[in-house]
């Protein structure tokens, strides 16, 4: 289970890795990351979190392209 605190890494969806994309999905997203604070927006039914991922970069990532780091 995610949650603030977790270390996680990215997973991107298969059907978004075109050949052009690869590098912008996982460009400074090095694992692990660290999950900052859950982000809360009105109208939203996906959680989506803020990571600090190892090379620095802040994000914010939807939870269906995160797993937990092991």
């Amino acid at each position: 289970m995610i949650k603030v605190g977790s270390l996680v890494k990215y997973v991107p969806s298969p059907s978004s890795l075109f050949k052009s994309k690869v590098h912008i999905f996982k460009e400074g997203r090095k694992a692990p990351g660290l999950v900052l604070r859950e982000i809360n927006e009105k109208g939203t039914t996906t959680r989506r979190f803020e990571i600090r991922w190892q090379s620095g970069k802040v994000t914010e990532e939807w939870i269906s392209y995160l797993e937990v780091f092991e």
